[in-house]
């Protein structure tokens, strides 16, 4: 499926917030509010008021169940949106909230009838459960051509485009990792997956942890405190590796800031690219699978394992198809 540039009304209403899925569900959960007020009063309450029922300073009242509630109106897996584990809101959700309330005004929703209330709601839905890849189909990528480097980029431009690059960037990270370690580590790396990348215990030193190696992914657009800190710490007694695997093309800005605030031994601090990870076989310097392979097509073939494993939370949106 053809992947659209950002629909205006998304892009109106979220402005400079980033797409995550806690933002999008929040979006869903105050259009269930207001469905749901329609349904349960003769005389719908105006939106001002359903707004300051349900939202609050760090997100929207009931979140999860609204959210999951509201995707199943339209026969969709609730998987990808029920709840949050972490029990976080959204704190976005007053500043996003406003502006669709807004726009909801500009169209004399307060006035409208019943049925026309819903026929709008619905349509604004629409353009954010794809948004959250609810209704895309699989990834698709033609590697006739291209490195096996260009294909990781192409996977997680068209993710990054679906609102689900964290996840898939540290599937395939995970993907490659169970590849090249073979049945020696297997189940220990697949212990270690996850969907949730956005939602990581601060505490967790590492998405996945090989022998001394602790492996961090990050899709951050450049470089954080965070991340630093979760590398100092992990290195701190002198005998733990961290690999930080972030955008390849954010590489040098990484390294130029891990050089102006390095930790007390540096050298145990690796910055790798995403995709040179993926694409260029770095884990196999240490790691070496003795099984023969096609190493792109067994990554994606893992990563495809995975999403299946992991259940329906991204799919179908979380597959990638290589085609002729």
């Amino acid at each position: 499926m053809e992947v659209h540039s950002e629909n205006p009304l998304v892009a109106a209403i979220l402005g400079d917030v980033r797409a995550t899925k806690s933002v999008i569900c929040s979006v869903f959960a105050f259009l269930e509010a207001v469905e749901e007020d329609i349904e349960r009063h003769e005389a719908a309450s105006p939106l001002r008021l359903v707004q300051s029922r349900v939202v609050k300073s760090n997100g929207i009242k009931s979140q999860g169940r609204r959210a999951a509630q509201h995707i199943a109106r339209f026969g969709l897996p609730t998987e990808n949106v029920f709840g949050d584990k972490s029990g976080r809101k959204t704190p976005q959700a007053p500043v996003i909230i406003p502006r669709l309330v807004d726009y909801l005004e500009t169209q004399g929703f307060d006035a409208a009838a019943r049925s026309e209330k819903v026929h709008l709601l619905h349509a604004i839905s629409a353009p954010f459960q794809a948004k959250l890849g609810l209704s895309l189909g699989p990834i698709r990528i033609t590697p006739a051509g291209k490195s096996a480097a260009a294909v990781v980029e192409e996977i997680l431009k068209q993710a990054d485009e679906r609102g689900v690059v964290s996840a898939i960037a540290e599937l395939i990270v995970g993907s490659k990792l169970e590849t090249c370690l073979g049945e020696r580590r297997r189940s220990e790396v697949a212990r270690q997956h996850k969907w949730e990348n956005g939602h990581d215990n601060p505490s967790a030193l590492g998405d996945y942890r090989i022998e001394n190696v602790a492996i961090e992914v990050t899709m951050v657009r450049g470089p954080d405190e965070s991340h630093r800190a979760k590398a100092n710490t992990i290195t701190a007694d002198g005998t733990d590796e961290c690999w930080l695997v972030v955008r390849s093309d954010k590489i040098k800005a990484w390294q130029d800031y891990l050089s102006k605030a390095p930790s007390k031994y540096p050298g145990l601090v690796r910055c790798i690219g995403i995709s040179e990870f993926v694409g260029l076989n770095v884990t196999e310097t240490r790691w070496r699978s003795t099984v023969p392979s096609n190493p792109l097509g067994d990554v994606i073939a893992k990563l495809n394992e995975l999403v299946e494993r992991l259940g329906s939370q991204y799919l179908p949106a979380a597959r990638v198809d290589l085609v002729a």
